[in-house]
């Protein structure tokens, strides 16, 4: 039902759904022939967005691709991009005539979830295709530098980024389903980390890395973001984007906490701007993100901060109840802040108060740092090197002297021996 799809989505609270429901009746009665009610076509599977049939489906999938992955990893080097090519593409197209003759019968989840599993394959047939092209290296040739250079080997990846983000757009516009999203985001990701490590001084990466994936993680917001806002209503293709982005963000700020200080107290207003632009957009998993950004903030106050306070078991059991508080207050009112913070936008899109400033701001700010990274990198990048050099110098000159002195040669030290074999006796004073 629209209603009950609206209300799970937090477009609507519960009030608002009883006075739609008058307000339909009340115009069914007296403008019947006004209003007609529009006739839902009928499925052949229960519809709805969580339940045992979705349930089953998605584990079915994930068992399918655990299945070929495993097959695939084992068999990897006895098949040979031969063998990879000629699998994965039979599976490939498999699932895809399975998804087409689904969806015709009327199981139109099932039918996208083969769709989307015959697109995951892509990534293995073009690897074999590469490969069989010579266009990717053989790992197995020592004597080839190319395929120990990482710079290479991840603009070849860069091809099959490509190409399973161009196979996921092929197969959108035959087949509608929001899953599909699923790998175009993935893939999406992947192919920034490919050009930042392909086109990056592999020397650098060590510390200006985790920059590069904060500004990965705004650049997954905002195609998050202007996806949300000209996707049609029926399916939602941005989600996929925002939690590749939510997940790229949390690592890269894990990776980030050793070397960024004071930084670490920006920890909170990063959680609050995120819950705040889920009220907004309506979207659980900004607020998921928030919420352990914040608690793991709590953590580092109360394990390293105040590690010192005797009372920090009694801290730690509040910290849990908060959370536990937290969790069930933002459930009970995330429909009713929802109602308070959304605006009005024409065909029900979503939108954040400052529009695009919103999304580039911190796309722009996550720049600059990497920017200043890149810079200090080289001078630690430098000093690493010196201590590295210093402390392997050190290192031999140690193993030097504290080996064994050499044993005098034995015609120094063995006795003399006369030409019948006997030893003459030692002439003493």
């Amino acid at each position: 039902m629209l209603t009950a799809a609206a209300i799970d989505r937090g477009i609507i609270d519960a009030s608002q759904r009883d006075r739609l429901h008058a307000l339909a009746a009340e115009l069914s009665t007296s403008e019947a022939s006004v209003l007609p009610q529009p006739l839902e076509p009928r499925h052949a599977e229960a519809r709805g967005n969580f339940n045992v049939i979705t349930v089953a489906y998605t584990v079915g999938a994930l068992l399918v691709l655990f299945a070929l992955g495993w097959f695939l990893v084992d068999r990897w080097e006895k098949l040979g991009p031969t063998g990879v090519l000629a699998i994965s593409a039979l599976y490939a197209v498999a699932f895809g005539a399975a998804g087409v003759a689904l969806r015709h019968r009327g199981f139109s989840i099932a039918g996208g979830l083969a769709v989307t599993l015959a697109v995951m394959m892509t990534p293995a047939w073009g690897w074999a295709v590469l490969r069989l092209t010579e266009l990717w290296p053989d790992p197995s040739n020592v004597n080839d530098p190319l395929s120990r250079y990482d710079p290479y080997l991840y603009s070849r990846a860069i091809i099959l980024d490509l190409a399973t983000i161009g196979v996921a757009l092929a197969a959108l516009r035959r087949v509608r389903f929001s899953v599909l999203g699923a790998p175009i985001a993935i893939a999406l990701v992947a192919l920034l980390l490919h050009i930042g490590t392909a086109l990056g001084d592999p020397r650098l990466s060590w510390y200006v890395g985790p920059y590069y994936q904060m500004v990965i993680a705004c650049v997954a917001f905002a195609v998050a973001y202007a996806v949300d806002r000209r996707q049609p209503v029926t399916e939602d293709y941005a989600q996929w984007f925002y939690i590749a982005g939510s997940i790229v963000l949390l690592f890269g700020y894990t990776q980030l906490w050793p070397s960024i200080g004071a930084w670490r107290h920006a920890v909170p207003l990063v959680a609050v701007a995120l819950i705040a632009a889920s009220l907004y957009l309506r979207r659980r998993v900004l607020v998921a993100t928030g919420l352990v950004a914040a608690f793991g903030y709590l953590g580092y106050l109360a394990f390293d901060v105040f590690r010192r306070v005797v009372t920090l078991p009694v801290a730690l059991a509040g910290l849990g109840l908060l959370v536990i508080v937290a969790a069930v207050w933002v459930q009970r009112r995330f429909p009713a802040l929802v109602a308070r913070v959304s605006r009005d936008e024409e065909a029900g899109r979503k939108a954040l108060p400052t529009g695009a400033i919103a999304v580039l701001g911190p796309l722009a700010i996550a720049v600059t740092a990497m920017l200043f990274a890149g810079a200090e990198a080289r001078e630690r990048t430098a000093q690493r090197d010196w201590m590295m050099r210093y402390y392997a110098h050190r290192s031999r000159r140690e193993t030097r002297e504290q080996s064994p002195a050499a044993t005098p040669r034995a015609a120094a030290t063995s006795p003399a021996v006369d030409s019948n074999g006997s030893v003459p006796p030692r002439l003493t004073r």
